[in-house]
């Protein structure tokens, strides 16, 4: 859930003391398209446990975005080609959420805020989640619900100001499996209604016998989805390293299914060094309405858009984590590449647009 389930920091009560333990931290994402987008975020996040019961976290975030993006796809020279956006996209947009914790004995209940704000896109979130521990804590039962209310424009068109509206409930489990091994798996169910449509992209198709057809982006007004995640961690004393495994699993009512897994080693070099490499697949399906060119006359339901499309993708990764002077100190960077071609049998969508990006990630923290 966005919102990571959390509630305004000022609903603490005064009278629960000083904070005991905490950490607060400043991370620094970087990512950059081959030619296309480029996307800077910082964040600003803590967390402090206050008293014996109470545990409260939050965090700050701005995404600064700029570059060109896919805005339509046209088949005017003589194949369904991806057309890129003449004008330089810049935007910014401003995050914050917060969550706040109260334990009653086995039973931890929290509640969430959270609130998104660009030029063109407001979001505002709450939620609420409950966790259950059982069997001496080796087992944490998890319910969650969180609810987002969305307002959609577009500096194209200064009229629009549309909704939309997303339910999600949330069920997972984190089972202990032995002093070196653990698992933690979990379900999320959504409902959304209201405005799903892209105001910036379109579909163009041109006919030897007719005038062309101009379809804008016009999707369903409802999305119901289904999400099955699940992560793995053993450590392997003998090579002092942990081997780390997720895997996703996303279908909806679009018709859109997909799997992601990734799979990752963190070895520990000595007391302050670790290192993580990583690698990620993923694979998905195109939308039913995704069309590559429009027939006459159009349909209902259409989309371009190559985040609708079928495709795979590949990322590496390594990360690395340096203990010193009370900090912890971590760097990543991993590199995208998303192509027709690595979709699971080789059949993606022929239009998707390859997508190469390099990322990068830098967070420090310290404890108090």
């Amino acid at each position: 859930m966005r919102a990571a389930l959390a509630l305004p920091i000022l609903v603490v009560p005064a009278r629960a003391g000083a904070a005991e333990v905490g950490e607060v931290g400043l991370t620094v994402l970087s990512y950059r398209e081959k030619d296309l987008m480029k996307i800077t975020e910082p964040v600003l996040w803590g967390r402090a446990r206050i008293g014996e019961a109470w545990e409260v976290q939050g965090s700050l975030a701005l995404d600064m975005v700029s570059g060109a993006s896919y805005e339509g796809l046209s088949n005017v020279s003589g194949r369904p080609v991806q057309t890129i956006s003449a004008a330089s996209v810049k935007d910014r947009r401003h995050l914050a959420d917060a969550k706040v914790s109260r334990r009653f004995g086995e039973t931890t209940v929290a509640l969430s805020r959270s609130f998104s704000e660009e030029f063109d896109y407001r979001s505002h979130a709450y939620g609420i989640e409950a966790r259950q521990d059982l069997n001496e804590r080796n087992t944490t039962i998890a319910v969650g619900y969180g609810q987002s209310a969305d307002r959609i424009g577009s500096f194209d068109d200064k009229t629009l100001d549309a909704r939309r509206d997303t339910r999600e409930y949330l069920l997972g489990i984190t089972q202990v499996l032995s002093r070196t091994s653990v698992v933690q798996s979990t379900v999320t169910v959504s409902r959304g209604e209201g405005f799903y449509n892209d105001p910036y992209k379109f579909t163009r198709t041109f006919f030897s016998d007719g005038p062309p057809v101009f379809a804008p982006d016009t999707r369903p007004s409802s999305r119901d989805s289904f999400a099955w995640f699940t992560r793995y961690r053993q450590h392997v004393a003998a090579a002092n390293g942990t081997l780390q495994a997720e895997y996703r699993y996303f279908r909806d009512d679009w018709d859109v299914k997909a799997h992601t897994l990734e799979v990752a080693w963190q070895q520990s070099l000595g007391e302050s060094w670790a290192v993580r490499p990583a690698l990620r697949y993923h694979t998905q399906g195109a939308a039913r309405f995704y069309l590559a060119e429009v027939p006459r006359p159009a349909p209902a339901e259409v989309s371009s858009d190559p985040r609708l499309a079928a495709f795979g993708g590949l990322s590496p990764s390594v990360r690395g984590i340096l203990q010193w002077g009370g900090f912890t100190i971590e760097a990543t960077v991993g590199h995208v590449h998303n192509t027709r071609v690595f979709r699971a049998g080789g059949n993606g969508s022929p239009t998707y647009p390859t997508l190469q990006a390099w990322f990068g990630i830098v967070s420090i923290s310290r404890p108090f």
